[in-house]
């Protein structure tokens, strides 16, 4: 009995040990498989590139001219335990076309390194001819020499220096951005959207790819009703009378769409087209 009461107190201290004895197993374990992964030689360096929208800012050869600039170079038969992935991965971010670098290493010892480009949805030339991309998140890219991408362009009257501020410095930058983030969201204006064209009294127009008429948005609030407007006087209007007819499309005022005649000297716009607030237009 008496050894039977001394086991039964020993128990907590023999299950703590046995817990210990594991946690110390699986330490062993997890230093050691540590340990030979960075003894494992790189057999291969592969880089891989998103391009799926259609974005050509760096190819591989850029990206291992990155790594040389840096006075980081990695060859095969190196160990892995040598390659210090966390300054890799800064030093290609610190490209301005790359969003994001991750380095993986597979247990073969293969080094494969993924970088996600930045997408551009505007390039800005402003007033003294200096031009940069904004991309989907406001930031500001330079122009490349080697690729342009196909996004719309925005021109006029835009005092932005460019890279030499930031983002949020210009007023009138913001909107550009909020602008452009609506037309690549809308089907209608991302595939109509040619040029935004800022007038000397801070106006937005649109130039689109067809049509040969400028569309006056005025500012940029209430941007779904004007598209909605703008999407009704062409299937109601210009379907109907041609689309060579009219110079400009004025999308300014509330529930109506102001169009002036391409014949017309002395642009005095006329009502084309009443736009009810829950009713699509009809031509007067």
């Amino acid at each position: 009995m008496r050894v039977k009461k001394k086991f039964q107190k020993l128990k907590p201290v023999l299950r703590i040990a046995g817990y210990c004895s594991i946690g110390i197993v699986f330490l062993i374990v997890s230093v050691a498989a540590i340990n030979h992964q960075q003894n494992i030689p790189c057999t291969d360096y592969r880089i891989h590139i998103n391009t799926e929208n259609g974005i050509y800012f760096l190819d591989e050869n850029d990206v291992n001219q990155i790594i040389r600039d840096n006075n980081y170079v990695s060859r095969k038969g190196t160990a892995s335990g040598e390659i210090d992935y966390n300054r890799l991965e800064k030093i290609i971010e610190n490209n301005p076309f790359t969003e994001k670098s991750e380095i993986v290493l597979s247990p073969s010892g293969d080094v494969d390194v993924y970088v996600q480009q930045r997408l551009p949805i505007l390039r800005i030339i402003n007033k003294k001819g200096v031009g940069f991309y904004l991309d989907k998140q406001g930031k500001k890219l330079p122009l490349s020499d080697k690729f342009t991408a196909r996004v719309t362009v925005a021109t006029g009257n835009i005092l932005d220096s460019g890279l030499n501020e930031d983002f949020s410095d210009s007023t009138l930058t913001n909107k550009l951005f909020q602008l452009a983030s609506f037309i690549n969201s809308d089907s209608l204006l991302s595939a109509l959207t040619e040029q935004i064209f800022i007038t000397d009294e801070n106006e937005f127009e649109l130039v689109p790819k067809i049509g040969n008429h400028i569309i006056l948005l005025g500012d940029i609030n209430d941007l779904q009703e004007k598209t909605e407007k703008l999407r009704s006087f062409y299937r109601d209007g210009l379907n109907h009378v041609g689309w060579q007819q009219y110079s400009l499309v004025n999308l300014k005022f509330n529930n109506q769409v102001y169009a002036t005649r391409r014949d017309v000297a002395a642009p005095q716009p006329k009502i084309l087209t009443q736009v009810a607030v829950t009713d699509s237009s009809k031509l007067n």
